[in-house]
This record gives C-alpha cells, sequence and structure tokens, in this order.
C-alpha cells in the first residue's frame, strides 16, 4: 500500500507535512510552516522534488548543518517519535 502526505497544525499554530509509509509509520517531517498557505506551497514543492529530484549522498557534517540551521528558526516538533511511527490526525478525510 503507497504512504501519504498529512498536512497538520502544531501545537503552536503553524503547519508541517508528515511523510507517511503505507503502515502510518513517519518517513519524513517538513519543516515549519506559519501559514496554511505556504504549507500547501510546501506540499506542491514536496511532491515535485519526489517525483523529479534526484538522490544525492551527503554527509553526516551536512546533516549537522541542515539540523542545526532549522532549530535556529524554527520550534523543535512536538510528540513527534520518527521511531514509534505516531498516528496522525488526517486533514480533511
Amino acid at each position: 500500500m503507497a504512504g501519504h502526505l498529512e498536512l497538520v497544525e502544531t501545537p503552536d499554530g503553524g503547519f508541517r507535512i508528515l511523510v507517511l509509509d503505507g503502515g502510518d509509520a513517519l518517513m519524513g517531517l517538513s519543516k515549519r510552516f506559519s501559514s496554511l498557505d505556504d504549507a500547501v506551497e510546501g506540499v506542491a514543492a514536496m511532491r515535485e522534488v519526489a517525483g523529479t529530484g534526484l538522490l544525492r549522498t551527503g554527509s553526516t557534517e551536512r546533516y549537522e548543518v541542515l539540523m542545526q540551521e532549522a532549530s535556529d528558526h524554527e520550534p523543535a516538533p512536538m510528540g513527534v517519535s520518527a521511531g514509534a511511527g505516531p498516528k496522525a490526525d488526517t486533514c480533511g478525510s
């Protein structure tokens, strides 16, 4: 079974896009969007990248830089555990 994207409102009033596999396990989490319109644009961008983007090998250092930049600009996601595969409330379904 194919996975899906879910658009969820965060406790701080923002929005994130969850990438879930067919068993509802969390596979990816977007940055925090401050508005619903921005999040919808993020979904379109995510679909474009997932459908046409090239796979590149990154380094541990690049990962650390990206995570530091994200933590400098965004509140940390609350209540999300990648290993647990949380079930998220669906948006409009």
